[in-house]
């Protein structure tokens, strides 16, 4: 939460530029939200698809064979940390929007607003559709499936069959990379840029660690999602970028 504080507030700090470097044009925005478009029906079709699990099923499974890094995350099932998870997922979100809001110049604040805004939509948009397609075609077990300590109620929903990718990880990731992008490319000779970067890659880092600790999740999927998260928060601004 301090790397939050830190990323909010370096952008408190700082006056914005008279005005925003980015552009919205058909032909950028045109092939982001025409792919947006065909995951959410893709999405649609595999998650009508997926089941939940039956209780016979469940008591048929068995541990999969995984390398030591990767079977850490069995046995576990901690609310606490997907609790906190969640914290840090909600805060990173309101925590973009705030930067947003600080770094639009208050005499284009509807024309470099509405800009910003698409950006950030677009962003979130790209990610949770990428996040939800991967789960509903790959279908991975959560790690807290093969633990009898986990809730049968929880281990028998169809959520419980959506392991890869972390949407925690990448949604985290994708709104801190954001921020620090749009704060970096409006400040480019700013000393601070090293601790914003900082902050904008360790506070998704915690939610992912929290989301191994609760035993949603494998590292491999919160690595990925990570990646994911970090590589649409960069990249989405900088195809707008027009210096």
């Amino acid at each position: 939460m301090r790397a939050l504080a830190l990323l909010f507030f370096s952008a408190l700090g700082i006056n914005a530029m008279a005005q925003v470097p980015y552009r919205i044009t058909l032909r950028t925005d045109a092939p982001v939200y025409g792919a947006s478009l065909a995951m959410l029906g893709a999405n649609a079709y595999l998650g009508s698809r997926l089941t939940a699990f039956t209780e016979s099923e469940l008591n048929a499974l068995t541990p999969p064979s995984l390398p030591a890094w990767e079977a850490l995350a069995l046995n576990r099932w901690d609310e606490g940390a997907a609790k906190r998870s969640d914290v840090v997922l909600f805060a990173a979100f309101g925590t973009a929007g705030m930067v947003l809001l600080a770094q639009t110049p208050k005499n284009t604040l509807v024309r470099d607003g509405l800009v910003l805004g698409s950006l950030w939509f677009q962003t979130n948009l790209s990610t949770l559709m990428l996040t939800d397609l991967a789960k509903n075609s790959l279908r991975r077990n959560r790690p807290f499936v093969y633990n009898s300590q986990a809730p049968l109620i929880d281990r028998m929903e169809s959520y419980a069959r959506k392991s890869f990718f972390s949407g925690h990880s990448s949604m985290t990731a994708c709104n801190t990379f954001f921020a620090a992008k749009i704060w970096t490319d409006m400040h480019p000779n700013s000393k601070l840029k090293p601790w914003v970067w900082t902050a904008a890659a360790a506070v998704p880092a915690y939610a992912a660690l929290q989301r191994v600790q609760a035993g949603k999740h494998y590292p491999s999927d919160v690595i990925v999602g990570l990646a994911v998260g970090a590589a649409m928060g960069y990249l989405i601004p900088q195809i707008h970028l027009t210096r």
